[in-house]
């Protein structure tokens, strides 16, 4: 089947087809909220550094809540959990489009906003394996990947134009509408089903306990290693991490932009390529050790202190690599048991963030007391090489081992 017929088979689902609209709209909403939100809070204060800790508070809420509420998508019907915390959202966001709202007010709920975002992603994400047929999960996943993506940009690019023209209070109440769409949607839309692992589950016979969900995701091969594999994330984003700097270093701070939007851009691109290239998902994930090499090796050469022309060359072949993430999270998920899926993606998703938050504070702490920007991409290219060829050696093995062989619990 072609790409187009693969994209109208998907969107011909409807319950992925709300799933997949919904996610993609409130993500340019969220870029919207971020954006409204840092600007309110310079325009009050003043203050760059209050500008920054706001823009920052996206990031930081997830790390905590992944790993705390995570287990809310097991233990409760995943369409309600993805309904209520839609609604949730879409009422506190619409708090904070309330004028006068003192920003610390604002800047609470953002935290509570960003905090419930967490079960709501586990629980689509659980749901994805039960509303897609087998043979079109990866395909589904891809698509959920890529259109985040393209929200993301897009999101960022029209909260310029809307901040700029009218008020960050409209962004901030379009965004509420956007997460009252998205309930609206799941709830017509998306089948109720049971839970996977209600509350008050209790030992049958002799039957054994479940282990937990952390002891399963490192004692799996599987799982341990295409965990791994995608913490390599925090070495391939140094780059971005660096992106000031090593524009200034370029005579060329105009690319600050050009250097941040590449990854994404690149990433798109790639798994395009990938899906349209290589359709059966056993070869896919055959790449993801390969892949995830070239998402690293291609910094090793900023030790020549590449021009602009070659630095965005090397940034986009590490994006286009940066594709293996895709068959790698759908591997993932498709290995764990249900009961655990929630959980499971509520503890990835916190230590994929980690690494990437990590590295590039880390690179950046390298940088300064090297002195030498490129040196400091390169070591991470490197370091990151070093473990993508390990990994994919042990991806091999633990593929090797049976491939079609259901995780044991």
């Amino acid at each position: 089947m072609t790409a187009r017929g693969t994209l109208r088979e998907l969107v011909g689902m409807r319950e992925f087809r709300a799933m997949w609209i919904g996610s993609t709209v409130s993500t340019a909403g969220d870029q919207l909220a971020a954006v409204a939100l840092s600007l309110l809070v310079f325009e009050r204060t003043r203050s760059v550094a209050a500008t920054a800790l706001t823009w920052s508070l996206t990031l930081f809420p997830p790390l905590i809540s992944g790993p705390l509420l995570g287990w809310v998508a097991d233990r409760f019907p995943r369409r309600t959990v993805m309904v209520t915390t839609a609604w949730l959202q879409a009422a506190f966001m619409a708090a904070m489009a309330i004028p006068g709202m003192p920003l610390w007010a604002m800047i609470v709920l953002l935290v509570v906003v960003l905090a419930i975002s967490s079960p709501y992603l586990a629980a689509q994400e659980a749901s994805l394996p039960h509303v897609l047929p087998p043979k079109r999960y990866d395909d589904g996943v891809a698509l959920f990947g890529t259109s985040v993506d393209i929200a993301q940009m897009a999101g960022l690019a029209a909260a310029g134009f809307l901040v700029a023209h009218t008020s960050p209070g409209l962004a901030l109440a379009v965004n509420a509408v956007t997460f009252a769409a998205l309930a609206i949607l799941v709830q017509t839309s998306v089948k109720h089903r049971p839970a996977a692992d209600p509350l008050g589950r209790k030992k049958k016979d002799d039957e054994e306990q479940p282990r937990g969900v952390l002891t399963l995701m490192v004692s799996e091969p599987r799982l341990r290693t295409l965990l791994g594999v995608r913490l390599l994330a925090g070495l391939a984003m140094v780059p971005e991490g660096l992106a000031i700097p090593l524009a200034a270093s370029l005579n060329a701070v105009w690319a600050v932009g050009l250097i941040l939007a590449i990854e994404p851009a690149a990433n798109v691109l790639g798994v395009a390529l990938l899906f349209r290239l290589v359709r059966d998902p056993a070869k896919r994930e055959r790449l993801i050790g390969p892949l995830a090499i070239l998402s690293l090796a291609p910094l090793i050469l900023f030790a020549f202190n590449p021009n602009l022309t070659w630095t965005i060359v090397l940034l986009v072949f590490a994006g286009i690599g940066g594709a293996y993430h895709t068959p790698a999270r759908s591997a993932w998920m498709r290995l764990l048991p249900d009961q655990y899926r929630g959980r499971a993606y509520g503890i990835g998703r916190a230590a994929l963030r980690s690494s990437q938050g990590g590295g590039m504070a880390l690179a950046g702490v390298v940088a300064s007391s090297i002195g030498s920007v490129t040196a400091t991409i390169a070591g991470a290219g490197g370091i990151g090489l070093l473990l993508a060829t390990q990994a994919t050696f042990a991806w091999r093995r633990a593929r090797g081992r049976d491939d079609t062989k259901a995780v044991a619990i």
